[in-house]
């Protein structure tokens, strides 16, 4: 079976995408679940304490821990440090990947195992699967959801800003999902594209 990338801009709903797709069957992880224990790791708190300042540490149940909301609000107003924070966190986040995918394998030689990966094609991770899967969503009901959650139409914008255009990466994907309409189109959508990977 492939190895799938699931991916999209900030707001498209690719977790919700990915749950679908977990129903059906398929063995389905979150990059961010890997971020935040990368992030809870000593040598990667004190590397990006390093780059960023003392300011993104706040005293977690277990002692010194790094703020991901503070670290957003720094590497979306500073390009080079976003750069360098990708340069951390990136490589370790792709080793976690390899370890998932082989772990499963070994276990279960058929089984569809789909990874969302946001910064799939910002960090040249594309490469590492044989198959993506694009979720997208028009820009004026991402924001409508975004804010919904609490997000600001300043930070949303900063965001994708910071995210190669939908449009390249529809171009690029194996498989894309119009993720703006009712749960229901979506499911129908997620379900023909699963029938088609497990063939």
């Amino acid at each position: 079976m492939p190895t799938i990338a699931l991916t999209g801009n900030f707001g498209t709903g690719k977790t919700s995408v990915l749950e679908l797709f977990q129903k059906l069957g398929a063995y389905t992880f979150n990059i961010d679940c890997f971020v935040h224990e990368i992030h809870t790791k000593p040598e990667t708190i004190s590397t990006m304490t390093e780059i960023l300042g003392d300011s993104i540490l706040h005293e977690g149940p277990k002692g010194p821990c790094t703020d991901k909301k503070r670290i957003a609000e720094i590497i979306f107003n500073d390009p080079e440090k976003r750069r360098a924070v990708e340069k951390i966190i990136h490589p370790a986040v792709m080793r976690m990947v390899v370890e998932t995918e082989s772990r499963i394998s070994r276990e279960n030689p058929s089984a569809l195992i789909m990874f969302e990966v946001p910064l799939l094609y910002e960090a040249g991770y594309d490469k590492y699967f044989e198959k993506v899967i694009v979720v997208y969503c028009k820009r004026d009901i991402v924001l409508e959801r975004l804010a919904k959650k609490g997000v600001s139409r300043d930070d949303a914008l900063k965001r994708l800003d910071a995210q190669m255009p939908i449009t390249r990466k529809i171009k690029r994907g194996d498989y894309v999902i119009d993720n703006s309409e009712d749960i229901k189109k979506t499911e129908k959508k997620v379900a023909k594209i699963f029938r088609e990977l497990t063939l």
